[in-house]
């Protein structure tokens, strides 16, 4: 194409003058430099330049992620040495041990029995997690809460380097190789993967001060809930970092299920669901999630949702399992959501969410009107973080 380009300017300059005269060899000269210049090293420079400009913004974006990374760690090395007086450069070190932690998935090979595979994992993991944390603040070992609410913020540092890790390795690759094209690709998920990061970086001091988050819709809902109900008790504490509880709505028998708080944990939800059923024998008309979701972002923060299907995230074991029941027991599952960004889901609870909890109240009343029955049994399972919301 250039030399096609650079033959047509030839021809079109030996049509100007005649043949062999000073200035038609002049106006040859100054084409054929121009078309090297516009078609040879224009584009040459244009494309080192875009490197040069796309570099730049993962390099910034890759600084800008470990600075937050040493801020964060600085305000838990700062909440530690409030609460234990030990040697921070120790301290720093145990901490960034646990943001290298690796977690294995099983294999998938033979697909019968993955759940349970990843229901032990995830178990173990959330044990030795709690562990590692008393271990790093064995002043306040003996309260949970406050150790629960630091193993989310070790899970949030997990992340972060996570993220970090997986960016470097790409750009240093882009790099090595040259890569234009993946280097690209990298810039274009910046924008991404900055939403992310400043929702992470907002959570640490929200889960060091036990704040409710955005993600706790689900569990305050519950709360809220059984204001409105009479003759409430506490079913059992068998299950672990879960609360349980029967009480009576509008003639129906009503079993609440929510993570047990105020400390950051999301429970054992489906482990208390089947103990309803097996434990109990309880034979609910209707089974009722609420959880928070994350909106679009043409929707508004706080609006509500109301479909069919349990209405929990994750790697969706809890989901799976909750699933199995229901399908078991032949019970209907009606599902609650509110929209929230990530932002807002991470961070503390805001006045538009606080808000959308109080009209999940009231639409939770008029579903159990219009899908159940007078004597009834019914069960309203409040997913996510319940950090800062009680019993």
């Amino acid at each position: 194409m250039v030399y096609t380009l650079v033959a047509l300017g030839i021809l079109q300059a030996l049509q100007v003058s005649p043949m062999g005269s000073q200035g038609t060899q002049q106006y040859l000269l100054y084409n054929i430099i121009l078309l090297i210049l516009w078609f040879g090293v224009f584009p040459w420079f244009y494309e080192t330049f875009q490197l040069w400009r796309y570099q730049s913004q993962v390099s910034s974006f890759l600084n800008r992620l470990r600075l937050s990374m040493n801020n964060n760690i600085t305000q838990v090395l700062d909440f530690i040495s409030s609460k234990v007086n030990e040697d921070k450069r120790l301290i720093e070190g145990r901490i960034r041990d646990l943001m290298e932690m690796v977690i294995i998935e099983p294999t998938s090979m033979e697909p019968e029995g993955l759940v349970r595979k990843y229901k032990a994992l995830i178990n173990s993991y959330n044990d030795r997690l709690e562990k590692d944390v008393s271990r790093l603040i064995p002043a306040i070992s003996s309260s949970r809460p406050i150790i629960q609410n630091f193993t989310n913020v070790v899970d949030v540092l997990r992340e972060l380097n996570f993220i970090y890790k997986v960016i470097d390795h790409y750009y240093r690759l882009a790099m090595k190789y040259k890569s234009y094209y993946l280097l690209i690709q990298l810039a274009a998920i910046l924008p991404l993967l900055k939403e992310e990061i400043d929702a992470l970086n907002g959570s640490v001091p929200v889960f060091l001060k036990g704040q409710p988050i955005g993600d706790s819709a689900g569990p305050l809902t519950v709360f809220r809930f059984k204001n409105l109900c009479s003759d409430l008790k506490p079913v059992s504490d068998s299950v672990k970092d879960t609360y349980i509880a029967s009480c009576n709505f509008k003639g129906r028998k009503i079993y609440l299920v929510k993570a047990e708080g105020p400390g950051g944990t999301v429970g054992h939800l489906d482990d208390a669901i089947r103990y309803i059923y097996e434990n109990i024998n309880a034979r609910p008309r209707l089974m009722i999630t609420i959880d928070a979701a994350l909106k679009l972002e043409g929707e508004e923060s706080g609006s509500i949702a109301e479909g069919l299907g349990v209405a929990m995230g994750g790697i969706g074991v809890e989901k799976f399992n909750i699933e199995s029941i229901a399908t078991k027991y032949d019970t209907p599952i009606y599902a609650i959501l509110v929209k929230m960004s990530m932002p807002e889901a991470l961070n503390a609870m805001t006045k538009v969410i606080d808000e959308a909890v109080n009209k999940v109240v009231e639409r939770l009343g008029k579903v159990i009107d219009s899908y159940s029955e007078p004597n009834d049994e019914v069960i309203i399972v409040g997913v996510g973080n319940t950090i800062g919301v009680a019993q």
